[in-house]
């Protein structure tokens, strides 16, 4: 291998772009040129409403370290990338846009075609700079199977899925209790709201004074379409009263109130008495549909309207109000006729709509839903039941046909979330999206893409919850309904990753959707993270100011620096933190990775690439220490990636290079060179480890790791070399144990060098008592007098006459380092006094707190208890100290 002329510095920007359009070219992104057993990553698509943030950042760089390292095992892997129309999202965000250029009503200004002219204009644009700015984090994707969830492929899907839901009975047109959120004046299901805590007021009131009903609210206005009062069957109070009608005026209104036992009213809560509005409650309206199957219409009063205005049936008193201004009316109301029994300060969590921001409002309406409950024909089992029997709680049960979710804690969540699952309403009334492929012509009803005859049809107005395409992601994305190669070849998909945010929203629709339309599981294993947050464990936002763009640190560091700076310290379904000095720490990793190949490749000429392993012939102590430690890396390394612990996987390597390797193995392997007995075999050995560990570091830090590969040989990508299995070599614990000795021994003579100053260049003399022999041992002492700058390196049972010499302890050895002449003793006396002083004042401090009874009586036991440990390591230090202030004579 000829010298390489490599820069003495890594800048990574003369490199990541040529780099990625190198891999690109390859064709090895496309699983097609690739043989061996699929391995298939369907990438969660990234909504085209801005650019790239942290959260892509990190989930590219989990999903792209997976399909590396899969690739380089030698999987036909595929990594298929995408985006999400998002549709309130993106609706929202241009609607926003254009209000904020002076539109008011951005609907109604241009009408429906025009206005999705101007949205599908913006995410065109959006999606085309956030697929470029996935590439810049080295992304290594299959470009050609590009994905859009609103794409013709997928439409087509999205359409299929319906109609079969439809006609199987699954999907309905129902009056139901849906979130309503009057800004965008839309449905939202109950994924899909915020919960946000604010101050609010409990009152409890009667409706009448003759009425033995005591009931509490935090919305009293709603109470003007109250129709029953239900308790619990058990509840021995109101058992007289169960099956009445009350006839009340309220408000200005006639109410009727019929007294029902309900088994989810709880008894212990308040006056175990609940006020029923069926109209703005879904739990109400349950109870109203409960007593409907059973003969008893209690009856259904919308009191708010779709534009969030008391309607016409709350009286004449409160019609046209705000929800705001009509509460006030009821309170005083209450107040005026002594009906009013408390009001409470509260805090409550209360529902706002995830992308419009508005507190939702629960509004009887006619909408779509994907019925949960009810038996799929010819199936005989429910969606629920399907959705269920999915997921292996506690990894248990035959792998191929269950979904592993890791961590596992987030399985139980999953079955409370099916457990409490109603009805998915799926009908959105905004106009970006996926069209309900329903029509209508007179009493007739079609359900398809397009109706049998042209003419007379309407096709319904509203369109479908995103969530509803993206169910059917793992497979639309591979050609469904039509189940050709990819389809056959790459689903389930092998591994999924998100953000437990999603979890329900996402992965439980995918389930769904699979489980009905394939009798298949979408996913082999899930992969949930956490959130990133900033070093003080805040969430990034604008309104903190907290935002740290990923391109910026791209741009200032390197992709590299990044990708390891946000896998690091990351467990799955924990929030991280991520922050600018991460990012600087794995900076000087790469650099670091670049200085060792660098000093490598410009140093080894005659051992070839691919061919060190021939000339492997370990003499030393150092060469049988290092070829073991990678051994242990591989096994340690490839374990780590194959259960996605990117974090430990990067934290072993990161040890091996800076430690192992570029600290103990390069350091040692310079007095190595120099003799000719040892230079092949010490050149062989560099070349085979760092060969090695490129590949190894390769899928976390891919662009650093290729360029340095593209020194040893021009005609392989690394991102197409196979994984270095390593069965040729053993693991040598002897070497391990025996370097792990030396390795105490010259730290203890680094330390005294260090701790009396002694220059790095100057070599001290060094006895050791006790423990090995190494007169005899020229191998171990050459390693140590080169790694610890010693010049007479000798073995004593007992230390004679010497002046001024340092010692420390190693196990059952003696470290004794001679100063004499090395050290200023005048400056090192004035230095120890200094010490000294400040740790005897030090000693007092603790001496005076631990005598305060009183403080010694209040304190913690644990804050004692360290203090007193304090107190017993300061002593220690100052009899140290004095010891080698005695040894100089003072």
């Amino acid at each position: 291998m000829a010298k390489q002329d490599i820069p003495k510095a890594y800048e990574a920007k003369e490199y990541e772009d040529s780099l990625y359009s190198a891999w690109e070219k390859s064709g090895f992104f496309n699983p097609d040129n690739l043989s061996g057993e699929p391995f298939s990553i369907m990438m969660p698509p990234p909504n085209v409403t801005g650019v790239l943030h942290l959260g892509h950042a990190l989930e590219n760089t989990l999903m792209d370290s997976m399909i590396r390292y899969q690739r380089m095992r030698g999987r036909k892997a595929l990594l298929l990338p995408g985006t999400d129309h998002a549709a309130v999202a993106t609706q929202a965000r241009v609607e926003k846009n254009l209000m904020e250029q002076g539109i008011a009503n951005p609907r109604e200004h241009y009408g429906r075609e025009k206005l999705l002219e101007l949205i599908r204009a913006y995410s065109e644009e959006s999606k085309a700079t956030i697929l470029s700015q996935i590439k810049k984090l080295g992304t290594s994707a299959d470009w050609s199977r590009l994905a859009y969830t609103f794409d013709e492929q997928r439409s087509r899907a999205v359409n299929e899925m319906f109609v079969r839901m439809y006609h199987d009975g699954l999907i309905y047109r129902g009056y139901r209790v849906v979130n309503w959120s009057v800004k965008g004046q839309s449905t939202c299901s109950d994924d899909e709201l915020v919960y946000v805590d604010r101050a609010s007021k409990l009152y409890t009131f009667k409706y009448s004074k003759e009425l033995p009903f005591t009931i509490a609210t935090t919305r009293p206005e709603t109470k003007l379409g109250d129709t029953a009062i239900a308790v619990h069957p058990s509840d021995e109070r109101y058992k007289q009263y169960v099956g009445q009608v009350f006839d009340v005026e309220f408000g200005g209104n006639q109410l009727k109130l019929h007294v029902i036992e309900d088994e989810h009213v709880d008894p212990t809560f308040g006056t175990g008495a609940l006020g029923v509005t069926p109209a703005h409650s879904p739990i109400d309206f349950e109870m109203y549909e409960r007593q409907k199957a059973l003969g008893n219409d209690i009856g259904l009063i919308q009191v708010v309207g779709v534009d969030g205005l008391m309607t016409q049936v709350a009286g004449t008193a409160y019609v046209g109000k705000t929800v705001e201004e009509a509460r006030e009316l009821v309170v005083a109301m209450l107040r005026e006729k002594n009906l009013l029994v408390s009001e409470e300060e509260i805090e409550q969590s209360v529902g706002t709509s995830d992308r419009f921001g508005d507190i939702v409002e629960a509004i009887p309406m006619t909408q779509w839903f994907v019925a949960v409950n009810k038996e799929i024909p010819g199936r005989g089992k429910t969606l629920k039941e399907l959705m269920k029997e999915a997921v292996a709680v506690g990894h248990n049960g035959d792998r191929d046909q269950k979904v592993e979710i890791t961590p596992e804690r987030f399985e139980n969540s999953y079955y409370q979330w099916i457990d409490n699952l109603r009805d998915w309403c799926i009908s959105r009334q905004i106009w970006w999206g996926h069209r309900i492929p329903v029509w209508y012509k007179g009493a007739e009803v079609f359900c398809g893409e397009h109706p049998p005859e042209v003419q007379g049809w309407t096709q319904d107005a509203d369109t479908l919850d995103t969530w509803f395409s993206s169910g059917t992601w793992t497979f639309s994305t591979l050609g469904w309904p039509d189940t050709d190669t990819d389809f056959e070849t790459f689903h389930p998909t092998s591994w999924m990753q998100m953000g437990y945010e999603i979890l329900f929203f996402w992965m439980a629709r995918m389930i769904l959707m699979s489980t009905y339309a394939l009798d298949q599981i979408p996913f082999k294993q899930v992969y949930i993270h956490g959130m990133l947050r900033d070093k003080n464990g805040q969430k990034f936002s604008k309104s903190l100011g907290n935002g740290i763009d990923p391109l910026d640190v791209i741009e200032a560091y390197s992709a590299d620096a990044l990708r390891y700076s946000l896998v690091t310290g990351v467990t799955p379904g924990n929030d991280s933190r991520f922050y600018e000095e991460k990012v600087e720490a794995a900076q000087r990793l790469v650099n670091k990775l670049w200085n060792i190949s660098r000093f490598i490749l410009t140093s080894v000429e005659t051992i070839e690439h691919g061919k060190a392993f021939k000339e492997l012939t370990p003499t030393t102590l150092a060469d049988r220490w290092i070829l073991s430690r990678l051994v242990r890396l591989e096994e340690e390394v490839s374990e780590h990636m194959q259960t996605a612990d990117f974090s430990q996987a990067s934290e072993k390597l990161r040890e091996f290079t800076w430690n192992d390797f570029a600290d103990w193995y390069l350091e040692a392997s310079k007095s190595q060179r120099s003799d000719e007995s040892t230079k092949t075999s010490t050149d062989a050995i560099l070349v085979y480890v760092l060969e090695h560990l490129l590949t190894y570091w390769h899928p976390i830090m891919p662009f650093v790791t290729e360029q340095i590969w593209s020194y040893f040989v021009d005609e392989e990508l690394l991102m197409a070399h196979a994984w270095p299995v390593m069965r040729m070599i053993d693991l040598d614990l002897d070497a391990e144990k025996e370097m792990v000795q030396l390795q105490a021994l010259i730290g203890a003579i680094r330390t005294i060098r260090s701790e009396n100053n002694v220059a790095p260049k100057q070599k001290v003399n060094v006895v050791i008592i006790g423990g090995v022999v190494l007169n005899e041992d020229e191998e171990r002492s050459k390693f140590i007098k080169a790694l610890a700058g010693v010049n007479d390196l000798n073995s004593a049972d007992v230390l004679g006459d010497t002046i001024n010499v340092a010692s420390t302890v190693v196990g059952s050895m003696q470290v004794c380092v001679s100063l004499e002449g090395l050290v200023d003793k005048e400056a090192e006396q004035v230095k120890l006094s200094k010490q000294y002083e400040e740790t005897l004042v030090y000693i007092k401090s603790l001496e005076g707190k631990l005598a305060n009874e009183t403080f010694v009586s209040k304190a913690p036991e644990h804050v004692v208890a360290g203090m007193k440990q304090n107190l017993a390591d300061a002593q220690k230090k100052a009899l140290t100290i004095n010891e080698q202030l005695t040894s100089m004579g003072l």
